[in-house]
């Protein structure tokens, strides 16, 4: 999939499920900025970027070559486009994305946002009209697409 040197890669926004807290909340959906490399639609492999940790050890984390899609899964909405050639510079940019930590305010979904407007200021084809409420809500229609058992 990452083999024709002209071509883009689908950048997507994916959600996974984190359960429940301690006292038994639905936590937050972690969001993820995620690329297909291999499988199949129903079965993709791919690449994730992503905040990994808790509220105090927040970090930054690039996964190669995962399942993307698995139980967890509630949903990924594609936002923009990465030229093969570019992805060492969107890799770098994403390295480079601020992290917050002791914000219980603060968490993947914030990071997302960041980076898509980061990549999008540094020339990357990220939907002009995307806000970050914008977003949100399309998520938030997937997840609940999921719950119905429409996707």
């Amino acid at each position: 999939m990452l083999s024709d040197h002209n071509s883009q890669i689908v950048l997507h926004v994916t959600q996974w499920s984190r359960g429940t807290d301690s006292e038994g909340k639905t936590r937050p959906l972690h969001w993820a900025l995620t690329f297909k490399t291999s499988g199949s639609h129903l079965r993709p492999i791919g690449n994730a970027y992503n905040v990994a940790g808790n509220v105090d050890t927040f970090c930054y984390e690039a996964q190669r070559d995962i399942p993307l899609r698995h139980d967890l899964w509630r949903g990924s909405l594609a936002v923009g486009r990465i030229p093969v050639e570019s992805i060492d510079q969107f890799e770098k940019i994403l390295s480079e994305i601020p992290i917050v930590r002791h914000d219980p305010e603060w968490n993947s979904q914030n990071w997302v946002w960041t980076a898509l407007r980061e990549l999008r200021q540094q020339g990357f084809a990220i939907e002009y009209n995307l806000s970050f409420d914008k977003l949100r809500s399309h998520m938030y229609g997937l997840s609940e697409a999921w719950e119905n058992g429409d996707i």
